[in-house]
C-alpha cells in the first residue's frame, strides 16, 4: 500500500484517539512510527487510516509518583537517556535505551511502540522485566493493569485487546541494596539488533542475595525469565562462582532458533556470557546503592 493512500487522524486528547478506535475499528495507533510505518512500506501490514498519538500531551513525560515510575508511552528512548529519574533509580534502562538503534531512531521511536511492537528482539522490554514493571492498557470505558513479564504472548502478539491501548509503563521503585544490568551482543556496533540479550537483577540483604532476576531477550519467541537460574540465586552469597552456575543454568533455559545471525549453539553461549557479566554488573550497582544508603 502507497503511504499517500492512507487517511491520518490526530487526536488531541486520549479519550479522542480511543473514540476513534471504537469508530474506525480496522485503524492502527502511530507512535513514533518506526516499526509501523516499515511494516506499511513492506506490505506485512495493510492500514487504511492512522491514528497518529503525537500530539496526546498526557502521553509524555517521566514521573515518580506514589513510589512508582511513570512513564508515558510516548517517551523516547532520548527522553529515557537524559532524565534523571531513570539514571538515579534504573540505569539500566538508560543503558538499553542507550544500544538501540541511531541516534535519528533514538529522537522519534517510543516506549510504548518498542514494547506494543512485541518484538523479541527489542531492547527495553528485559530490564523492564527485570524491574517487576507493568503496563497500563487503556479503553474507552475501562483501564487494566498488566504485568510486563505476562504482557508478551508471542512473536508480535500482546495481552492489548482490541479498543486498548497501551498508555503508561509502570515502574515500582526498587528496594534497597538493588542493583540491574542489562547487555546485549551484536553482530554491528550501530543499527544492529541483538542476536543475544540478558538483563540482570541483584537485590542484596545481610551480605546474601534476597531476590534475584534473569532475563532473556531475542533468544525465544518472546523475552522470558529464566526462572531456574533466577531461583538458584536466592539465598546465596554472591561470587562469581555462583554466578557461573546461574549462567549455566539460564543458558539451557533460552529457547533461541538458528538463522542467518546466529545459531542455536551461538546464542546459548553468548546467553551464559551475557549471564556472567550483567550479574557482575548488577552486584556492582547493589553495593554501590547499598553505600549509598548507609
Amino acid at each position: 500500500m502507497n503511504l499517500s493512500e492512507i487517511r491520518l487522524h490526530t487526536p488531541q486528547t486520549l479519550n479522542e484517539a480511543l473514540e476513534l478506535s471504537v469508530k474506525i475499528k480496522e485503524a492502527c495507533f502511530l507512535a513514533g512510527g518506526t516499526d509501523l510505518l516499515v511494516d506499511i512500506k513492506q506490505g506485512l501490514l495493510a492500514a487504511k487510516d492512522i491514528i497518529s498519538l503525537q500530539e496526546i500531551k498526557e502521553l509524555k513525560g517521566i514521573k515518580k509518583k506514589n513510589k512508582e515510575i511513570r512513564l508515558g508511552a510516548l517517551v523516547t528512548p532520548n527522553d529515557i537517556l537524559s532524565d534523571s529519574l531513570i539514571n538515579r533509580y534504573i540505569p539500566a534502562l538508560a543503558d538499553a535505551a542507550r544500544s538501540m538503534a541511531s541516534t535519528q531512531i533514538r529522537a522519534v521511536a517510543t516506549i510504548g511502540g518498542n514494547i506494543s511492537s512485541a518484538v523479541p528482539s527489542a531492547d527495553l522490554p528485559p530490564p523492564l522485566i527485570a524491574a517487576e514493571a507493568s503496563v497500563k492498557l487503556q479503553g474507552l470505558e475501562s483501564s487494566r493493569k498488566v504485568s510486563l513479564s505476562e504482557f508478551f504472548r508471542g512473536p508480535r502478539e500482546t495481552a492489548c485487546k482490541t479498543g486498548e491501548l497501551l498508555t503508561f509503563i509502570l515502574i515500582p521503585l526498587l528496594p534497597p541494596g538493588t542493583g540491574i544490568s542489562y547487555l546485549k551482543f551484536t553482530l554491528r556496533e550501530a543499527n544492529a539488533l541483538a542476536v543475544a540479550s540478558v538483563a540482570s537483577r541483584v537485590t542484596l540483604k545481610d551480605g546474601k542475595i534476597n531476590r534475584a532476576a534473569i532475563v532473556l531477550g531475542a533468544v525465544a519467541p518472546t523475552p522470558i525469565m529464566a526462572l531456574r537460574a533466577s531461583e538458584f540465586l536466592i539465598n546465596r552469597e554472591p561470587s562469581q562462582s555462583t554466578f557461573e552456575k546461574a549462567a549455566l543454568l539460564a543458558k539451557e533455559e533460552g529457547e533461541p532458533i538458528s538463522d542467518i545471525r546466529g545459531s542455536i549453539w551461538y546464542r546459548k553461549e553468548l546467553i551464559s556470557v551475557l549471564t556472567r557479566r550483567t550479574l557482575s554488573e548488577a552486584l556492582e550497582r547493589a553495593q554501590r546503592k547499598n553505600r549509598k544508603e548507609k
